[in-house]
């Protein structure tokens, strides 16, 4: 067969360039490995991957992650040719540690034994708390601990121990019948200073209701409930006469204010409900009057009360929430009352429901606290005027909430008189009106600030006055003496001798002699009441 020849066409040079373009193009966009340091678990693997994310590499590996473990670089970053990816393992669990809680070594004066003897009144017991801890581990080690909660669970006991003080004062002779409260509980003095014994031993007294009748007999008080109960307090009355009484508890409670009429025979009472906030309590702003059957004490162990609304529950004021000061007139035909900025005053002789009638208003005082300033208020011993601190700002409007000028005001009880007696005297100035002296006059015992700009803080000098202002005395402190924490006060029934809280021990003052004798020594006494 013979030979041929097959002659090829060139290629056009245009078409070659192009092939080796594509060629070129195709390489470039095909995936080249990257290589990989992994460490995780503790472990160091070295890979090769076409993977574009860290998060791609770790699923081609099949590393899990938990929800608290921590990548780096993190997981939506794109791979470079050359990486190293680290997983840290992080878990987070919580632990529990039980502690104890030391006691206190509480030391209170006795006035019931000896002078110096030493006592053991209850002894101590260590309480626990439950503390959690949140712990972080990484790679199995803990890295941080961190306290996330606490909860109390066994209370401590405070061991007691009594100091006793009996016979380190001299006996002061004391007409009548004088009660007060020392370490939560009541006690009678009568006639002499020594002569003094508790009326109860449950320390559980919160001074809410402490009112005694004009004869000195019969005492109206108040437990607080227990920390555990949705209630605020119970409400007890007892013959202060008999030698170990019983209280009989009264079928109310919950009482922010109650008052014994001077007779003994009702009480006036407004009511609230215990709150998990501060100040724990919400006032009902309610007034209540129930007669009482004094000759059921000791017959019965619960008195029950068939009460009489005088004012519907309501929120009548700013700062409604903290409650008001009442007192009930020796009368006991009208109630006053002091909210946060208003004086006035209600008939509780008439209808059910008894209106209030506004003696004065004011602005009320800005404390920046969860607290409220409220006046107290008292009668004068013929029932026609109320004495009351008033917030009596002098400056401008703008600022009258924040002003700190406080004045003592006079309000009859038929509108003939609304005026002044002191002023510059400081939030506290709690004054009280005496009863009528053998001249049938009467005078007003009431603090005045030291620092008057700062009285809320301030200590207070005791005066006393004439009912229309007149005849200012300073009867405490002298040169050499601090003034008083609290103002508290309470006339004798023939108005010639006063008692008056000093450092927290109850103090006599005698205004023939003008000298002061201390009557306890228990370093607790507070709110003393004094009845024939």
């Amino acid at each position: 067969m013979p030979l041929s020849y097959v002659t090829l066409a060139p290629v056009p040079r245009i078409s070659l360039i192009y092939f080796v373009s594509l060629v070129l193009v195709a390489s470039a966009c095909a995936p080249s490995p990257k290589r990989v340091v992994l460490l995780v678990d503790g472990t160091r693997r070295v890979v090769d991957t076409e993977q574009v994310t860290v998060q791609d590499v770790l699923r081609e590996q099949n590393v899990a992650l938990g929800d608290n473990d921590r990548v780096e670089p993190p997981v939506f970053a794109p791979m470079d040719r050359s990486a190293t990816i680290t997983v840290t393992r992080v878990q987070v669990t919580t632990e529990t540690a039980r502690q104890p809680i030391p006691f206190e070594r509480k030391l209170v004066r006795d006035e019931t034994f000896p002078e110096s003897q030493m006592r053991v009144l209850q002894l101590g017991a260590n309480g626990q708390i439950v503390i959690t801890y949140t712990i972080t581990m990484e790679n199995g080690q803990e890295t941080e601990r961190r306290e996330t909660a606490r909860e109390i669970v066994i209370q401590p006991k405070n061991e007691i121990l009594a100091l006793g003080t009996l016979g380190s004062l001299s006996s002061v002779a004391v007409a009548g019948s004088v009660v007060y409260l020392a370490n939560g509980n009541a006690w009678v003095m009568r006639n002499s200073s020594l002569d003094k014994r508790p009326l109860t031993s449950t320390g559980d007294l919160d001074g809410r209701a402490f009112s005694l009748s004009a004869d000195g007999r019969y005492l109206l008080f108040s437990r607080a409930a227990d920390s555990s109960s949705n209630a605020l307090n119970t409400l007890w009355l007892m013959d202060t006469l008999v030698l170990g009484e019983t209280p009989r508890a009264l079928s109310v409670g919950d009482v922010l204010y109650t008052q014994l009429a001077g007779d003994a025979r009702s009480i006036v009472y407004s009511t609230g409900e215990k709150t998990a906030g501060a100040p724990g309590w919400k006032a009902h702003n309610d007034l209540w009057l129930a007669p009482l059957a004094t000759n059921e004490i000791g017959s019965t162990q619960t008195i029950t009360l068939s009460p009489k609304m005088l004012w519907n529950p309501g929120m009548p004021a700013p700062y409604s929430w903290w409650g008001a000061n009442f007192a009930l007139a020796p009368d006991n035909r009208a109630i006053a009352y002091g909210f946060a900025n208003e004086l006035g005053f209600s008939e509780i002789g008439g209808a059910s429901l008894a209106p209030r009638q506004a003696f004065k208003t004011f602005a009320p005082f800005r404390t920046y606290a969860d607290w409220v300033w409220v006046p107290q208020v008292a009668w004068s011993p013929d029932s026609r005027f109320v004495v009351a601190a008033v917030h009596a700002p002098l400056d401008s409007p703008v600022v009258a909430n924040d002003n700190p000028t406080f004045e003592i005001w006079a309000l009859a009880r038929d509108g003939s008189v609304r005026a002044p007696l002191a002023k510059q005297t400081g939030m506290w100035t709690a004054p009280a009106w005496s009863p009528p002296d053998a001249k049938g006059e009467s005078q007003i015992a009431f603090g005045v600030a030291l620092s008057p700009s700062d009285s809320e803080r301030s200590r207070y000098a005791l005066y006393v006055m004439d009912r229309d202002g007149g005849n200012k005395k300073q009867i405490f402190p002298t040169s050499t003496e601090d003034g008083l924490t609290v103002v508290q006060v309470a006339w004798a029934p023939s108005a010639r001798q006063l008692i008056a809280v000093r450092d927290n021990d109850l103090w006599l003052y005698d205004f023939a002699t003008a000298r002061w004798s201390q009557l306890t020594a228990n370093g607790a006494s507070a709110v003393p009441r004094w009845g024939k």
